[in-house]
């Protein structure tokens, strides 16, 4: 077994101290519960410790940032010390995969294409990032919008791409009379169909007013907690 005496009480830990744990964590002499766990179930874990990283964002507290990318960064090399020990890749894979994806979607920065706007960049990105993901139909476009995302975040998000490639948006007015129309008509036998064209329809009324329908919902969420004992 590696001596792991040098890990305790160390002043300063790096990254390659944290690979290196992480492969003493899994290793047969190492811990039970670390080395019990694969992609599947650890997937929860990277999932809450993005949450609270974007909580950290969302209260402005900075120490608490630091500790939730701790977590995360965790997580990243968690599930790529699983893939080292399959044979598949390692970190430095993701690392080495990461940065040279970052030259190759800023050509503007790392090439001699012209970008001088936050517009013009981000075209290049999508037409970059379509050309290497061999994307060859708007649909696989639409199809790469993560289906893990939260359904209301990932409807705004395929609708603003759906936008970029130039389907038609409705204007404020037909939205809203779209929306109360499938309102009004909503049963118990169809009410499944008629509200998620309702959300959907209300992702691209929000995309019209310059509202990201996740924050809103979110924020009247918590405004709803926030009152609940004076609401009762």
């Amino acid at each position: 077994m590696k001596d792991v005496s040098k890990f305790a009480g160390k002043a300063h830990y790096t990254i390659d101290d944290l690979l290196e744990i992480l492969t003493i964590l899994r290793s047969p002499e190492g811990c039970p519960w670390d080395r019990e766990q694969d992609h599947k179930s650890i997937r929860r874990d990277f999932l809450e410790e993005c949450y609270e990283a974007i909580e950290a964002i969302d209260t402005e507290n900075t120490a608490l940032l630091r500790e939730e990318l701790g977590d995360v960064l965790l997580q990243v090399v968690f599930h790529s010390e699983i893939e080292r020990e399959q044979g598949h890749f390692d970190f430095a894979d993701v690392v080495d995969g990461e940065a040279r994806k970052m030259v190759e979607r800023h050509p503007h920065v790392f090439g001699n294409v012209q970008a001088e706007t936050t517009e013009a960049v981000l075209r290049n990105w999508d037409q970059i990032k379509r050309e290497t993901k061999r994307q060859k139909s708007d649909r696989e476009v639409l199809e790469s919008v993560s289906p893990a995302m939260p359904a209301l975040m990932r409807a705004q998000k395929v609708r603003k791409k759906a936008a970029k490639m130039g389907a038609t948006l409705p204007e404020i007015d037909a939205l809203k009379a779209q929306i109360g129309e499938a309102v009004s008509s909503a049963t118990p036998e169809n009410g499944a169909q008629q509200l998620g064209q309702v959300l959907f329809d209300l992702t691209a009324l929000a995309q019209r007013l310059g509202v990201d329908a996740e924050r809103a919902l979110f924020d009247t969420c918590r405004a709803y907690i926030a009152n609940f004992e004076s609401e009762k």
